[in-house]
């Protein structure tokens, strides 16, 4: 073992309060690096094929990479949770910035496995190294913002904590409940129903030992370089300013923009919500340690009927979930929608594209006001807005559907619904539609936990960077997504920050010295980033083999295979989802007819283990 790891894995089973340290085998930093990489593989050895999600059985694997903690930019602050979604029944990566990451480095620990259920609402605190099993009973039902306050400053009395809890949504298991760590999230997945359902309520952690460094000298110069690089970056420049809000106007401009469920592309009131009615609003710029990057904006609304609300936000996801798939052009109804589901404990994404949904499906009159308690669900509607925030939260009325996302619901309404409930593997689809981005539309179908544009985000057609493709041409696409998908996940196995990283506003081949100068391991340079951020992916597609996934599932709503875009700058696009999948496929030397990796290809891998499973599970195809 030499720099930027701590070398063990704490162990929690919350049925007998059981803990145990073992220590990371030392071939998986070499094959995985760390973070997403070492945590999947964990996940993998750990669980077991078809395991119910919100049973004592599914485990979370809580994970930190070699750069966590170190005075690296766009690095420090970053960790993740992987498991088995109750939204998706998928392998499930859900990422986080905030301290809480560092404090467990610091404890001594790289990852945290978490098992088994509390008899009563509990939580946990890890301190140096110790872990006691606190009674969170007097918490227990209270909103994420209120739970972190009272945990931090009256329970534990170390306000240097780091936290990680749950709301009213996760208690009651909604679907796709966050994660609530100081401002920041877990925020896709239902992470927060894992908690609930082990009745978990908060994890908080406070360490204070040192993170070693092989190389110290070497990694300063470098990172002199990495603030060179980024400095000049023009995408630095506007993310100071605006944060994700930066990407609103363009994304709406090239027609990728989701309206009314995804139903048009482009927003014709998009000026109403923009990155400036933002920076009007933002009283504190904030971001990760040792980034100066700086993309966090803490906005408050000063006056009219939502004054007094603020939030870390909202970001470019939720000005979308919130505003324009809804059609309400108010920032300020945006942030108070975004600051009640932040202190209820739910995803604004799932959330967003659920209410979506719901108007659709009242509007074609599936839905009546039998149906919705009363309610008249229409667009633009800001006051059903808040009210379904509640509803979902506290599975109240029509909410308790709602709360199941958007796949069960309309598995449960019928009716043709199911063609305009906009998810992917049960994921709600974010702020992109797949039609006019062939490369970006198909790694969200190809993701492995579902519809997420973060895992090999298709820059080169949405940003023009690093290089520019034709966005509606299918030509090389399905090798585009399957390297998007490699070198993203490479990163979140360091763990770096996808924004800078994803559009290199600081070079691959830099990125791989400061890993190497940290943890003095030789990992190769880009290319060999590559190759291991292909092993991972591997690894998470063998977990959802295993599960029964396969070429079936990757695939998309109706809406977007039929249903040409009626207008705007991407009108006539659909999305070409079979020539895709085939290209998709062979790119990643998998069997083309069932979408599965080959033994060939696993084996390349040096994944031979994870061959001979799925073949004793019959799920390889030859």
């Amino acid at each position: 073992m030499k720099g930027a790891y701590m070398g063990k894995i704490l162990h929690i089973n919350l049925t007998d309060k059981k803990v145990w340290e073992t220590e990371v085998p030392e071939d998986y930093y070499r094959k995985f690096i760390g973070g997403r990489g070492i945590a999947a593989k964990l996940l993998f050895d750990e669980m077991k094929p078809g395991v119910d999600p919100l049973s004592p059985e599914n485990k979370m694997v809580w994970g930190t990479g070699p750069l966590t903690g170190l005075p690296v930019q766009a690095a420090s602050s970053g960790w993740l949770v992987v498991t088995k979604s109750p939204l998706t029944n998928t392998y499930f990566r859900s990422r986080c910035v905030s301290n809480l990451g560092i404090m467990l480095k610091k404890c001594g620990y790289d990852f945290m496995i978490i098992e088994g259920k509390a008899e009563k609402p509990t939580y946990i605190y890890i301190e140096n190294g110790e872990v006691d099993f606190g009674d969170a009973s007097s918490i227990w039902g209270t909103t994420t913002d209120l739970a972190q306050y009272i945990l931090k400053e009256h329970i534990l009395r170390n306000p240097k904590a780091e936290t990680a809890v749950i709301g009213p949504a996760g208690e009651r298991l909604v679907k796709y409940a966050i994660v609530q760590c100081g401002t920041r999230q877990l925020g896709r997945g239902g992470i927060g129903a894992i908690m609930g359902a082990k009745n978990l309520k908060a994890v908080a952690v406070y360490g204070e030992k040192s993170i070693p460094i092989a190389n110290e000298d070497l990694l300063k110069e470098l990172v002199k370089e990495q603030v060179k690089q980024l400095a000049a970056a023009h995408g630095t420049k506007r993310m100071q300013r605006y944060g994700t809000a930066a990407i609103h106007a363009l994304i709406n401009q090239i027609g990728d923009y989701p309206y009314k469920n995804f139903r048009e592309t482009f927003y014709p009131d998009h000026e109403k919500l923009n990155g400036e009615g933002k920076v009007k609003r933002t009283i504190r710029n904030a971001g990760c340690p040792n980034c100066m990057i700086m993309c966090w904006k803490f906005t408050y609304v000063r006056e009219g009927p939502y004054a007094g609300a603020w939030v870390d936000g909202p970001e470019y996801e939720t000005f979308c979930t919130f505003g324009g798939l809804l059609d309400i052009p108010n920032l300020d109804a945006v942030i108070y929608a975004n600051m009640l589901a932040d202190n209820y404990g739910i995803d604004t994404i799932s959330a967003g594209v659920s209410i979506a949904f719901a108007i659709e499906a009242f509007e074609r009159g599936i839905l009546t006001t039998k149906d919705t308690d009363g309610m008249e669900l229409k667009w633009g509607d800001e006051k059903v807005l808040m009210e379904l925030i509640r509803k979902i939260s506290f599975r109240e009325g029509i909410g308790d559907l709602l709360a199941e996302g958007v796949k069960i619901a309309s598995e449960r309404i019928g009716k043709g619904s199911e063609e305009f409930a906009i998810h992917i593997k049960g994921l709600e689809l974010p702020a992109y539609d797949p039609r006019p981005v062939k490369a970006h539309g198909l790694n969200m179908v190809t993701s492995n936990i579902g519809g997420s544009h973060a895992l090999g985000y298709g820059t080169q057609e949405v940003f023009g960077l690093p290089t520019k493709v034709d966005r509606f041409s299918l030509e090389g696409k399905g090798a585009l997504a399957a390297y998007n998908q490699n070198r993203l996940t490479w990163g979140e196995c360091c763990i770096w920050c996808t924004f800078p990283t994803r559009s290199e506003w600081h070079k691959p081949d830099l990125l791989t010295k400061i890993v190497n100068a940290a943890t003095g391991i030789d990992f190769g340079g880009f290319e060999e980033a590559v190759k291991i951020g292909e092993r991972v992916w591997n690894v998470e597609k063998a977990f959802n083999v295993r599960e029964g996934f396969d070429r079936r599932h990757d695939t998309l709503p109706t809406r977007f295979l039929k249903e040409p875009i009626p207008s705007g700058p991407s009108a006539g696009q659909i999305f070409e989802l079979e020539p895709l999948l085939n290209q998709y496929y062979e790119a990643r030397g998998w069997d083309v007819k069932t979408g599965l990796p080959t033994r060939a290809k696993l084996e390349e891998l040096g994944l031979k283990d994870i061959a001979d499973e799925l073949e004793k599970l019959g799920k390889l195809p030859y």
